[in-house]
């Protein structure tokens, strides 16, 4: 059955691949009010993977890699 074969590689995956989307936009939708309306695409990105990141535990170190050399 190759050509059912290759319908069903072509269809299936759509369901599997549509959940992940959805909550993009869901917290997209969170994060764009109409008082941030005018938030750039670029910064819209770094608020989303900001999210991202503290919503999996995983905290942002900012001073992480510094040392009293690289002050110098």
């Amino acid at each position: 059955y190759p050509t059912i074969f290759k319908l069903a590689l072509d269809i299936l995956p759509i369901q599997g691949s549509a959940v992940p989307c959805e909550r993009v936009f869901s917290s997209a939708k969170e994060t764009t009010t109409d008082r941030r309306s005018r938030i750039s695409p670029e910064l819209m990105e770094v608020l989303q993977m900001l999210k991202f990141s503290i919503r999996h535990g995983r905290h942002l170190d900012f001073m992480e890699g510094l040392s009293k050399e690289a002050e110098i």
